[in-house]
């Protein structure tokens, strides 16, 4: 193996939580069965709303109309408000008015356009030891801080009555030593420690997954619970030892599932999300996770609309491509569809598992067992990714391809281009018979997060579109910037506005759980490029004082908001149905407390209150929020 990159499973690795959630044949139907006693969709209502600022077009927000009309799940009419109430009448609509304050603005249900549903359901159940206080970094991330909800979390669940003979798990999420204010490794020896500052009697096992989803680390205990104790005794893990561990951590309840996505779900709705794209369903559970989306949005507790993408990974991609056709012309009030197949090249670049051209600046003096010094790429040789690609667009299915590294993206645009111009050879198995799919499937790059001007005319030559991790820029670009790649390479973190004017379509995204929901905050993030970790506190405003990261690179606050309304929605191949409030389009909208489209740069739309939040015709929150101020 190279010293430099690695080959190996570098999965958008929530999928590697739980290889097994259920013990016997009965778990799956007894879920199943608990959907179903669920309450039923409450009907949709006829509302007009008018005064305040509504935009019903994110491609052209000089337009701002006085009223927009909703029944039966969709748009009536905008316009004027005589206009309107006419429109409604004249259609038989009996409705009700609701006149917006002055500075409330509504705008098109906000998009989501890449997260991980049912692994960031079970992470609820899970100690948060992330680096984030709601929508802002946590300033006073470090060790001590990471130890201290440890010792909590431990104390508490040490503190009922336990079978001595079997430990106690404590399980977290979303760890990064890369946004503590001194880096910090995590090791065995650390968690130990931290174990033994609690005195608790019965043993404690302690797994930790990075937030990167690519590192996972051990204490003692654990390791002895999975064998690994010999063979890596720091305790620091990839994704096979990691899967031996979650293979034997105590399942959740059915109860705990259910609640859980219902929690992604409310706290999506609160962010003003209507729309969320699973990227990459079938992670954790494989098929079972399709019936159970099938089943929720037959229920009152789907309250977002959700598109997936099958993860084409792992070992179910042959039934996927045996079983399912994309769902790309769905009816619009059915609020779960499989619209792509998702496929993982490397990993994450603050994991250093992103696969680079060249040696990551900190590659000395920090290391992640088996990977070399420019990350890993998961298909050895590249054509392997080409072929697989190949496949699965020969039953029309649109592809997103998970790439940060800059050479991970050298390598899937060269695989994109060898598959979408290459005719399968004959004497192929017989196969499920391809659909009819528009000409272009909208294939799309996932984070895309280190862009060269090479790959940018690789895009748009062959009509790949990026989705951005905008948080890389705001949250992580300091460290990307100091440690990670070095000022020059960090420049070429989330090039959305290069992207957008060589003519690409680009989206927002949080990754969720890797960063908080929050497309106001995506888009803050993609106007601003502030490097969030200079700032002292929450309450800081950003100014000329704190570093940008490459200005040039900077969103309009227009294209922002189509890169979360619209734009998304295109990416998804939704945008007949959502992304614009035209009529005929479905009633997803949004309504925020003020507007955001008239905040200066550096104005902290994230903390703009969502207001309510409407899903095909149904309002499905009321806020704002209550947030904390510290």
């Amino acid at each position: 193996m190279s010293p430099d990159a690695s080959f190996g499973c570098a999965c958008c690795s929530p999928h590697l939580m739980l290889s097994a959630v259920g013990p016997d044949d009965t778990w799956q139907d007894d879920l199943l069965d608990a959907i179903k006693q669920l309450p039923t969709p409450k009907p949709p209502e006829s509302v007009v709303f008018h005064s305040g600022n509504i935009y019903p077009d994110p491609n052209d927000t000089s337009l701002r109309v006085e009223a927009i009309g909703i029944a039966n799940h969709r748009v009536v009419a905008t316009g004027p408000l005589p206009e309107v109430r006419e429109a409604m009448t004249a259609q038989g609509i009996t409705f009700r008015e609701q006149q917006l304050e002055a500075e409330q603005t509504l705008l098109p249900g906000l998009i989501e356009p890449h997260a991980h549903m049912v692994p960031s359901a079970l992470m609820t159940t899970w100690t948060d030891l992330s680096a984030f206080d709601e929508q802002y970094l946590n300033y006073k991330y470090c060790i001590e801080s990471i130890a201290a909800r440890l010792e909590a979390a431990i104390r508490n669940a040490t503190r009922a009555p336990t079978d001595p003979s079997r430990p106690v798990w404590i399980c977290g999420y979303g760890i990064d030593p890369s946004l503590m204010e001194v880096w910090t490794d995590i090791d065995r020896k650390q968690l130990d420690g931290i174990v033994a500052r609690t005195d608790s009697k019965p043993p404690v096992a302690v797994f930790l997954l990075n937030a990167s989803g690519h590192i996972g680390y051990a204490n003692t205990v654990a390791l002895q619970q999975a064998g690994l104790l010999e063979s890596y005794p720091d305790g620091v893990l990839t994704e096979l030892q990691i899967r031996a561990v979650t293979s034997i951590v105590p399942q959740p309840s059915l109860l705990a599932l259910i609640n859980g996505l219902r929690k992604v779900m409310e706290a999506a709705n609160a962010c003003g999300i209507t729309t969320l794209f699973d990227a990459g369903l079938g992670m954790t559970m494989g098929p079972l996770e399709v019936l159970v989306m099938r089943a929720l949005a037959t229920t009152s507790w789907m309250t977002v609309r959700v598109g997936a993408a099958l993860f084409g990974n792992g070992d179910n991609l042959a039934q996927w491509l045996a079983t399912y056709r994309p769902e790309l012309n769905s009816a619009p009030e059915v609020l779960f569809s499989l619209r792509a197949i998702k496929l993982v090249a490397d990993g994450s670049n603050q994991g250093l598992t992103g696969l680079q051209s060249t040696d990551y600046k900190c590659c000395r003096e920090h290391t992640v067992p088996g990977v070399g010094r420019r990350g890993l790429f998961n298909f050895d040789p590249a054509l392997r990714l080409s072929a697989l690609m190949q496949q699965i667009a020969h039953f029309g299915w649109p592809m997103m391809t998970h790439a940060n590294g800059d050479a991970a993206i050298a390598n899937v645009l060269a695989a994109y281009g060898l598959a979408l111009n290459v005719v399968p050879p004959p004497g192929e198995p017989p196969q499920p018979e391809p659909v009819d799919v528009p000409p272009a499937s909208r294939h799309r790059i996932e984070h895309a997060s280190l862009l060269t001007d090479e790959s940018i005319d690789a895009m748009k030559r062959l009509h790949i579109s990026p989705s951005f991790l905008i948080g890389h820029a705001g949250y992580w670009g300091k460290t990307f910037s100091e440690t990670i790649l070095g000022k020059d390479r960090a420049d070429l973190l989330d090039r959305c506005r290069s992207a957008a004017d060589a003519g690409l379509k680009i989206s927002l995204h949080s990754d969720h759980f890797v960063t908080p929901l929050g497309p106001l905050r995506n888009m803050e993030q993609a106007i601003g490029r502030w490097m969030e970790g200079y700032w002292k506190d929450k309450a800081v405003h950003p100014s000329r004082v704190y570093p940008v990261l490459n200005k040039a690179e900077r969103l309009s606050t227009d294209q922002a908001l189509r890169a979360i309304t619209i734009d998304a929605a295109w990416q998804c191949n939704l945008d007949t149905q959502i992304g614009s409030l035209e009529a005929g389009k479905q009633a997803d909208l949004v309504i925020l407390a003020s507007d955001p489209l008239t905040a200066p740069i550096g104005a902290k739309l994230r903390d703009i209150d969502v207001i309510e939040t409407w899903v095909s015709g149904r309002k499905v929150f009321h806020g704002p929020v209550l947030r904390s101020t510290a």
